[in-house]
């Protein structure tokens, strides 16, 4: 059995964490086959939105798998190899250009938290806990990791996670910023679902101006803002526009033209 494994789900892709014997966390293999398994659920035509998610109820990912560390960095070489893995997975869900979803339950610790915060919208049931721990392990948090949970919750909040390395309630999270939702354990899976299925209804072409529109906002990218305004005016002249508008006219369900094509990374 796979430890890292995509499933379909409809519009939904699910890149689910299996790896309960060792809390969900990443071995070197799992790093590695993210990019891929993103590649590969983008390239189907009815995706619309990516989630990441355990395995089973209470589990999200224990971050790095630490038994692996004594052969993993070994020499200098060695650990550069396993740290661009690490960023390449982390990066492959950041640079997703549909919506991703961290469906948080359970433990998210480390490099779990890394995952969440490259994801759009983190959602947490209320037994998932956070915490961010290199310092107990004399290590750090690579600045591309920094930038993505400082741009997630705040300077003052990430300082504290990473420093104080304390264990976080999930409403702790909801308090600074870090999830955006959470949910009751016995309603998560259900009302989880409900979230990923209004952002499946609306349109890919639309999601995915927003998405880079919201990229180049947060890294105050002037490339990237001058692209997404006028990705903002072509979307007028789009297919999806002319039905969605006449959806609303019409009182009807949009059926968009963009829900039947594929998405390109």
């Amino acid at each position: 059995m796979e430890l890292l494994e995509l499933h379909q789900t409809g519009p939904v892709a699910r890149i689910v964490i299996n790896h309960p014997a060792r809390k969900n966390a990443f071995s070197r293999a799992m790093w590695r086959a993210m990019p891929g398994l993103v590649a590969a659920a983008i390239a189907q035509s009815q995706t619309r939105l990516l989630t990441l998610q355990g395995v089973q109820p209470g589990l999200f990912a224990a971050g790095a798998d630490i038994s692996e560390f004594e052969h993993t960095y070994t020499t200098p070489g060695e650990g550069a190899v396993a740290a661009r893995e690490i960023q390449d997975a982390v990066d492959a869900l950041e640079r997703c250009p549909l919506p991703v979803v961290a469906l948080i339950d359970g433990p998210c610790v480390g490099g779990g938290v890394a995952l969440a915060v490259a994801c759009d919208l983190r959602i947490a049931s209320a037994q998932a806990r956070f915490a961010v721990t290199p310092a107990r392990l004399g290590l750090s948090y690579h600045p591309d990791d920094l930038r993505r949970l400082v741009r997630a919750c705040g300077l003052a909040p990430a300082s504290e996670l990473l420093m104080g390395g304390q264990l976080w309630t999930a409403e702790r999270a909801l308090g600074c910023g870090l999830v955006n939702q959470v949910l009751p354990v016995a309603e998560f899976a259900a009302q989880a679902d409900a979230l990923l299925r209004a952002i499946a209804a609306n349109s890919v072409d639309g999601t995915r101006a927003i998405k880079q529109g919201l990229r180049a906002v947060t890294a105050n990218d002037q490339v990237g803002l001058s692209q997404a305004a006028q990705a903002f005016l072509d979307l007028f002249h789009g297919r999806d526009f002319t039905e969605g508008r006449d959806a609303f006219l019409q009182k009807r369900p949009a059926d968009f033209p963009s829900h039947h094509q594929g998405t390109e990374p």
